[in-house]
């Protein structure tokens, strides 16, 4: 087996680690709060779904539900909305993820378990197997003399539950035994190795392994993380790897897969009360701009094509208002979603504005805080009042700085252009606010040509030169040879600190015919002769123009800056591009704006998995730990003071959750940390109440 050899920094340390994993990692109750009676209630064809068919990828929340559901009906139903709302394509007449999860427990059931007659589901690589799918690579070492058989698996993982690259364990403890799985934390090394000599010797047993089947096994009993450094010196292992197992055994109920879940059902939910429209109903037009702290933002705007496509509703008093919700998706250009942007839009409007809207077509002006990458959007815009949606999907590219010379921006199009103080809003740059026209601009003669362009250069010290910039407008028909041109310099004082320029032209088209125009812009700097082109094109017509526009923009565009979601939406997208050192920044800067819990988890997993554990420690010292703090962050930060030296504080940590959650895990933290410290007593009653949390646990069916 050869895992990767470059693999990503940033395993996400999973600390959710229940007492039922250190008496079974993969056993314990797969029906928490569901009693026996419950389960036997249930007519056997219902019974066998949940308990076997679904039994790893259900929630908590969905089984108590499902048992206490009355009829056939209901429970069919209930069947048909779990199955979509995991759908990858809600809607389609075909479910690949149901396709694929019986198809994993075929698998299972062909080629695992079979010993002492269990069944290959209930196994635990058949559970890994239903859980995860099948792994990228597979290792089996069988025929060691002092090494019992095993099989190491390894992941190539997008779930955001768990780390992007991680290995997975089985051994068999003994001769006719189904494989079962391994944990470094509690099992070790010394539960691998078959001579009788090293029982109980932990390093010993660990040198045995490294002998013989090579440092790239020795290295994985000790650590199923890739990216986590191990201590060869003495074979001791963290509690990371185990923490991962059990988010593996639980993964139905992470919070983020719930989240996703939830999202999806309130989306399908959604959508079931709305007509949704797909076919060219809607212009979306998307410009990279940088902004004045030097990031780059995608600005973006989605519209009707028609006046007539979007509605007034009218209240008691005779007041119009509109209402309107836009929906933003970004995800990586493979499709993994990164974050949800959503603006919900509703107000009255007086007559002047009635008369506008009435004759105008309807758009939203929103901004991405997206850092150069190649990405998929996907848009909806939905009319409340009809209760319809309209969808569009983009592929957009955010261009990086030149490493040299220039480089010219999309071309956008306005209709209108005001000045203002605040650089915050969409395609606002430069203190000019714009109106962007349509992506398909059709003009009557006459009526000017606006347009506006950035200049991103790659020096931002490009104003010490003193040659201004050459700017050529070349514009016509294609094929008819009557292209124009207006020339203009552009003074390089003009440059930003960060080396943008924003320049906005009018044309006047009086003297054009009718036709479609290309106009192609060049910008050369005459000093080092280098050039830049953009281009676009636009239509000019005897009548019908353009509608008019009636565009609202981003209502939360202030607050979204001044609370540093745009850092911590920019923070996720460097996670999805493994770029976690630019990812601290931002969330460190969104910290600072507004310290919330969810972006202090962010940081605080980032900082662990690069081993900062000092950082760690100082978010602790600033914030403490409250009832949101999550037990991930709390066990992150009191392991973090314990690599410190700092065993007493790290028991303080633990022990001031306490008061806000009961938790196998802060007990089993607490009693390593006691034992760490000298006070055995105390390490022994924390063990023994998270025992106590355990057998509170129901049976498992």
């Amino acid at each position: 087996m050869q895992p990767p050899l470059c693999v990503l920094a940033g395993s996400r340390l999973r600390l959710l680690l229940c007492v039922g994993l250190v008496l079974s990692l993969l056993g314990g109750s797969a029906f928490a709060g569901v009693s026996k009676k419950d389960l036997q209630n249930l007519p056997p064809h219902y019974r066998k779904w949940l308990t076997e068919e679904v039994v790893y990828i259900i929630t908590d929340e969905e089984k108590e539900a499902f048992v206490h559901l009355n009829t056939d009906e209901a429970r069919d139903k209930f069947i048909e909305h779990f199955w979509e709302i995991r759908n990858p394509t809600p809607g389609s007449p075909t479910n690949s993820y149901k396709d694929e999860i019986y198809r994993r427990i075929a698998y299972a059931n062909q080629w695992y378990g079979h010993r002492n007659g269990l069944e290959g589901w209930r196994s635990d690589r058949g559970r890994v197997y239903i859980t995860l799918g099948a792994p990228q690579q597979t290792g089996k070492y069988l025929g060691f003399a002092n090494i019992r058989p095993m099989e190491i698996w390894f992941y190539s993982n997008d779930n955001p539950a768990l780390p992007p690259f991680f290995y997975v364990v089985f051994y068999q403890r003994e001769v006719g035994d189904e494989m079962r799985l391994y944990s470094p934390f509690m099992d070790g090394p010394e539960k691998l190795v078959s001579a009788a000599m090293h029982e109980n010797d932990r390093l010993g047993s660990w040198q045995i392994i490294d002998h013989d089947a090579g440092r790239e096994v020795s290295r994985t009993v000790l650590s199923l993380l890739p990216s986590e450094p191990v201590d060869m010196q003495t074979a001791t292992s963290s509690m990371a790897s185990d923490m991962l197992l059990n988010n593996i055994r639980n993964l139905a109920n992470h919070p983020l897969n719930k989240d996703m879940l939830r999202e999806r059902s309130n989306l399908l939910e959604t959508v079931s009360h709305r007509v949704v429209l797909h076919g060219d109903y809607l212009d979306v037009l998307t410009v990279g701009l940088v902004d004045p702290d030097g990031e780059t933002n995608l600005h973006y705007v989605v519209r009707m094509k028609r006046p007539d496509d979007f509605s007034l509703a009218e209240d008691e008093n005779k007041r119009y208002f509109y209402s309107a919700t836009v929906r933003a998706v970004v995800s990586t250009s493979e499709g993994k979603q990164i974050f949800t942007q959503e603006r919900k839009l509703s107000s009255f409007v007086d007559d002047r504005q009635f008369v506008r809207i009435r004759n105008g077509v309807f758009g939203y002006e929103g901004l991405l805080p997206l850092p150069p990458g190649k990405y998929k959007i996907q848009f909806q815009l939905t009319d409340e009042v009809k209760h319809t949606s309209f969808p569009a999907e983009r592929e957009v590219v955010v261009p990086s700085r030149p490493s040299e010379g220039m480089r010219i921006t999309e071309v956008v199009p306005f209709s209108e252009a005001t000045t203002t103080a605040s650089s915050l809003f969409p395609f606002t740059a430069a203190g000019v606010r714009f109106t962007p026209s349509s992506p398909d601009l059709t003009l009557i003669p006459g009526q000017d040509l606006e347009f506006f362009y950035q200049i991103w250069a790659a020096s931002p010290d490009v104003s010490a030169s003193f040659e201004d910039l050459q700017v050529e407008y070349g514009y016509g028909r294609m094929g008819m040879h009557d292209t124009k041109s207006v020339k203009e310099s552009l003074a390089r004082n003009q440059f930003d600190s960060h080396g943008a320029m924003i320049n906005g032209k009018r044309i006047s088209t009086a003297d054009l015919a009718p036709g479609t125009y290309r106009m192609a812009i060049t910008v050369t700097d005459p000093t080092t002769h280098t050039r830049t082109v953009a281009s676009f094109q636009f239509h000019i017509a005897e009548s019908n123009p353009s509608p008019l526009i009636w565009d609202v923009s981003d209502p939360e565009a202030s607050e979204d800056y001044q609370k540093g979601r745009r850092e911590y939406q920019r923070a996720l997208c460097y996670v999805m591009q493994g770029q976690g050192q630019n990812a601290v920044g931002y969330l460190k800067s969104s910290y600072t704006k507004d310290p919330a819990e969810d972006t202090r988890d962010r940081l605080v997993d980032l900082l662990y998995s690069r081993q900062a554990f000092k950082e760690v420690a100082e978010l602790y010292t600033k914030g403490g730990v409250t009832a949101d703090t999550s037990e991930e962050t709390v066990l992150a930060m009191a392991e973090s003071l314990r690599h410190l030296g700092e065993v007493d504080k790290s028991i303080k940590v633990l022990e001031s959750e306490l008061p806000f959650r009961k938790s196998s895990a802060l007990y089993l933290g607490l009693a390593r940390y006691y034992q760490l410290s000298g006070d055995s007593q105390k390490a022994s009653d924390m063990e023994q109440k998270a025992k106590e949390l355990s057998s509170a646990q129901p049976p498992a069916s």
